[in-house]
């Protein structure tokens, strides 16, 4: 009987981009996002942090408690510059003078410079998420150097503990609605967080029990796998580093990347080479996806 005919092993795909590509393009977006406050550039970095999250995103892994939790803190930013600022031409409405903090004029500039702030806010905040949703907490302290190991690990870490954090609240406040709890104010949601902050401390001593097993400061690092890193990797940090460079550079060098709507409100700048930048960020969105098997 003839042998089987010999077949080439099958190549290996890579499971998306390495994790310090990542990391490099969360740092690129968070600089490109902070360094303005121009409105139209922070839009196109959350647009483009946004599609990149969803291209990538994990089957399984939901957005809405980050939708919720951004939204949230969009709106806090906006609705504080709102009520302490009392700057602009276009006057909503006069709170008396005499109330602290929030006495004066509520104008429009102030509502529309504080949607700004809270547009960075977002725009910063989906450009990290990927390093939580997108990547395991093993694969952000493999893409940190080796001098920024414990650093890693606390990061790592606590992103792991916020998402445990979650699913007990959501645990605990369902059980407690089943044996007939209804929240009522403030106080009666002590019968949901004291058992939530109780079970967070326990998470945290069995996870430094499991960290002290394993030998965590015993020595070096060791990592049970090499992440591959080819010209898409390359492609995403040359277009990130690209961006943040640009708008860094063009600060530096007096161009006006910034919008002040006051003292009444005006459309702001928008140069296309900014606009390049933003929309360099999209990158990793069209990139093959090697998670689902694309040829690299």
């Amino acid at each position: 009987m003839s042998a089987p005919p010999a077949t080439s092993p099958a190549p290996a795909i890579s499971q998306g981009l390495a994790p310090r590509a990542w990391l490099v393009w969360s740092l690129a977006a968070v600089t490109v996002a902070l360094s303005t406050d121009n409105p139209i550039y922070r839009g196109l970095v959350a647009l483009a942090a946004l599609n990149v999250l969803l291209t990538w995103l994990p089957p399984g892994r939901r957005v809405r408690p980050l939708a919720t939790a951004v939204a949230l803190a969009a709106a806090f930013a906006a609705l504080v510059n709102f009520l302490a600022s009392h700057t602009g031409a276009d006057v909503i409405v006069r709170l008396p003078s005499d109330w602290p903090l929030v006495g004066g004029p509520l104008t429009v500039e102030s509502l529309a410079f504080g949607g700004a702030l809270g547009l960075g806010l977002v725009a910063a905040l989906l450009a990290v998420a990927p390093l939580s949703l997108v990547l395991e907490p093993h694969d952000v302290v493999d893409a940190m150097p080796g001098s920024l190991e414990r650093t890693g690990i606390a990061v790592a870490t606590s992103l792991n503990l916020v998402g445990g954090l979650g699913r007990t609240f959501t645990a605990v406040r369902d059980a407690q609605r089943m044996r007939g709890w209804r929240p009522r104010g403030i106080r009666s949601w002590n019968e949901v967080l004291v058992p939530v902050v109780l079970t967070a401390i326990e998470d945290s001593v069995l996870l430094a029990e499991a960290m002290e097993a394993r030998g965590f400061g015993a020595g070096r690092r060791t990592s049970y796998a090499r992440s591959s890193w080819g010209r898409w990797e390359g492609a995403v940090v040359a277009g990130a580093l690209g961006s943040a460079v640009l708008f860094i550079g063009i600060r530096l060098l007096g161009a006006p990347v910034d919008w002040y709507p006051y003292p009444t409100l005006a459309w702001p700048p928008i140069h296309p080479v900014l606009v390049a930048g933003c929309l360099a960020l999209a990158l990793p969105a069209v990139v093959p996806h090697r998670a689902s098997g694309g040829a690299d």
